[in-house]
């Protein structure tokens, strides 16, 4: 979600709500929250970082050769959650949007989601691999 277009149709899209109103971009990810919500939304993205530091490192390379993102949507409540998602017994949703990953979670937030949320990241990561016909040079961490 490169373009200034693919920016448009999230804000147009079903996954998108007022309540975000607080982001964090970095290269492969994207985090949209509500400001109440930022503690939450770092705690993953630094997870993300600390844990995954090479998964991380080789998505930011992947992002910028096949320039797709994981939106990681988290939702204040199980009802915004709801309306984007149309389910309502899972705690981690996942669609897409044009080439890009959409993940959903379920608000209120607590830990124990945390390593579902990078596990369903790392995931998304993996799956840009398999679908890469002509590779990026292999960095070297």
């Amino acid at each position: 979600m490169a373009t200034k277009g693919a920016y448009t149709a999230l804000m147009h899209s079903k996954f998108f709500t007022p309540a975000f109103n607080s982001a964090i971009f970095d290269g492969p990810v994207r985090i949209y929250f509500a400001q109440a919500h930022e503690g939450f939304a770092l705690k993953i993205y630094l997870n993300l970082q600390q844990r995954y530091a090479k998964e991380f490192t080789r998505a930011k390379e992947l992002h910028n050769f096949i320039h797709r993102t994981v939106l990681i949507m988290l939702y204040p409540t199980a009802e915004t959650f709801q309306n984007s998602f149309e389910v309502s017994d899972v705690m981690v949703a996942k669609d897409h949007l044009i080439d890009d990953t959409v993940l959903g979670v379920k608000g209120p937030f607590d830990e124990s989601q945390l390593d579902e949320i990078l596990q369903k990241i790392l995931v998304a990561f993996q799956n840009w691999e398999m679908h890469t016909d002509s590779r990026p040079p292999e960095i070297s961490i």
